[in-house]
């Protein structure tokens, strides 16, 4: 445990010291989003970014792959409430995942 800065001996900031309060992360309660809820937005977001580099006609294949993750991706971005306060502005994208 680190020590408690000078003038809050049970480690809270104690006003006046010119120190700033110590950070406390929020539990999934607290609003806070969940590790896989992040993972799965940001996985949503590159592989949609990669798909809208490729050209689906000049390279088949990974244009495929990139669908396939986008679709897997569906339930998790449901589960978390992701699509609800989520427009997809993309209508190939939006198709995948049935929004």
């Amino acid at each position: 445990m680190y020590p408690s800065p000078p003038g809050a001996p049970d480690g809270r900031h104690a006003v006046g010291s010119g120190l700033p309060p110590r950070m406390v992360g929020l539990n999934s309660m607290g609003g806070s989003p969940s590790t896989n809820q992040m993972n799965a937005l940001a996985s949503f977001v590159t592989y949609v970014k990669a798909l809208e580099a490729l050209d689906k006609h000049h390279f088949p294949d990974e244009y495929a792959t990139h669908s396939d993750r986008i679709r897997e991706l569906r339930p998790l971005l449901r589960a978390h409430g992701i699509l609800d306060v989520m427009q997809i502005k993309n209508p190939e994208v939006a198709a995948l995942i049935g929004a």
